[in-house]
C-alpha cells in the first residue's frame, strides 16, 4: 500500500510536484505518514471533507523538540488549537478509510503534537506567527513526496 500525510503549506506546490523530503519547504504536519486501502481520489475527498476549506491556518511557533524514531528530526512545535482541531478531523475521516494504519499510532490524536519541520531552507523564530492557506496530500515515496492534492484555505 502507499503511503501518504496531511500538511498545511505557507506557499502553494503544484501538483504532480516531487520533491526530497530533506527540502520540503515549510509546513505544519496535519496528520503523519499513513496507508489506506483506498484510491488516491477517495483520500482526497475525505480530506476535503475535514480540512478547513473556508480559513487559513494561524500558528504561532514555539520551542524546538526531536521528532522521529531516532530522535533526529529537527522541529518547531506549532502553538495552534485549530491545528490540532484540524488533525482530529481529518483522523476521524482517513480512520474510516478501508485498510487504514497510521505508520507511527503515537503521533496521532492524543500523541499529536504540530509542527514545523526544519532544514536547510526551513527555519523560525520562537514567537513567531504565521499563516498557512494550503492544506495538500502527499504520496510518501521513499525519500521524496509528490503533492496528490492540493486545497486553498
Amino acid at each position: 500500500m502507499k503511503s501518504y500525510a496531511v500538511v498545511a503549506l505557507f506557499n502553494p506546490l503544484d501538483i504532480g510536484t516531487t520533491i526530497s523530503r530533506h527540502a520540503w519547504p515549510g509546513h505544519v504536519t496535519l496528520a503523519s505518514n499513513f496507508t489506506a486501502a483506498a484510491a488516491a481520489d477517495q483520500i482526497t475527498e475525505v480530506v476535503a471533507e475535514a480540512a478547513p476549506a473556508a480559513e487559513p491556518l494561524s500558528v504561532r511557533f514555539g520551542e524546538h523538540a526531536l521528532f522521529g524514531p531516532n530522535h533526529d528530526v529537527r522541529v518547531r512545535l506549532v502553538e495552534s488549537k485549530q491545528a490540532v482541531s484540524v488533525h482530529s478531523r481529518v483522523a476521524d475521516h482517513l480512520e474510516s478509510l478501508p485498510g487504514f494504519a497510521a505508520e507511527e499510532p503515537a503521533y496521532w490524536r492524543d500523541g499529536y503534537r504540530p509542527h514545523l519541520t526544519l532544514g536547510p531552507s526551513v527555519t523560525a523564530t520562537e514567537c513567531d506567527r504565521e499563516t498557512a492557506s494550503f492544506v495538500a496530500i502527499v504520496e510518501i515515496l521513499d525519500t521524496d513526496a509528490k503533492v496528490l492534492a492540493l486545497f486553498h484555505a
